[in-house]
């Protein structure tokens, strides 16, 4: 389920329509998911009406249906999300992303394991395999184009899931990253910029057998030589 769950209307919604006591439904979804903002706001609110109604001010009460009202479809997605079991409310676009990290916070891609990428992030299981493989080598991602030039993770998922992810544990460098020098470079420069012989023989036999490399993971793939050998190159 992505997010099409939060579509879902919870039952307490619709008892905030109440006068005086309405207010209490906020301060139960705020019980529910342990935020004491809600259970503030919901008692304030409830007590505000019941003060009124023994004062005789109606209007003041049937005022404070309205914002009742307003307050519980405010918070009924964020509600949604707390209450939804892992996994269930993915980020299959930009919009939900970002509300599911203003409520869960951000994922950080350096350090999340690949049951998060698939279970949080919404990544397909072939894409989480590809960044898991170039951190066990050692790389740490720094930016978000790195996802599709590395692990071919496709653009417009990456586009998707931007505001979830963060890039909080990485190598500084002062050279730019670029891996598309292992699909032009001979072996003879390779070798000069400290590739073992064997590797740089290999990397050239391959593009030249079977065309250009598409990304760092389609490098490792196919020539079955860890990141870590040519890591400095890149």
């Amino acid at each position: 389920m992505s997010s099409a769950a939060l579509k879902q209307i919870p039952d307490w919604i619709w008892w905030s329509v109440f006068p005086v006591f309405g207010g209490l439904t906020i301060a139960y979804a705020g019980y529910l998911t342990k935020t004491q903002q809600w259970l503030k706001i919901g008692g304030g609110v409830s007590a505000v009406a019941l003060l009124a109604a023994l004062s005789g001010q109606t209007w003041l009460v049937y005022l404070a249906v309205p914002i009742q009202l307003a307050i519980a479809m405010q918070i009924k997605n964020p509600y949604l999300i707390k209450m939804a079991p892992r996994g269930t409310i993915l980020p299959t676009d930009r919009q939900t992303a970002q509300l599911i990290a203003s409520v869960r916070g951000k994922v950080d891609i350096n350090k999340c394991s690949k049951d998060d990428l698939v279970h949080i992030l919404g990544l397909p299981i072939a894409y989480s395999n590809n960044i898991e493989s170039i951190k066990a080598e050692g790389y740490m991602f720094t930016h978000l184009e790195e996802l599709t030039e590395l692990a071919d993770v496709p653009e417009q998922s990456c586009h998707a899931i931007e505001p979830m992810i963060a890039f909080n544990y990485y190598e500084k460098s002062a050279d730019p990253i670029d891996w598309q020098r292992l699909n032009v470079l001979p072996m003879s420069e390779l070798v000069e910029l400290g590739l073992d012989r064997d590797s740089a023989t290999t990397i050239c036999n391959e593009r030249q057998l079977h065309g250009a490399y598409r990304s760092l993971v389609e490098v490792k793939r196919r020539t079955g030589i860890p990141l870590n050998r040519y890591k400095h190159l890149i």
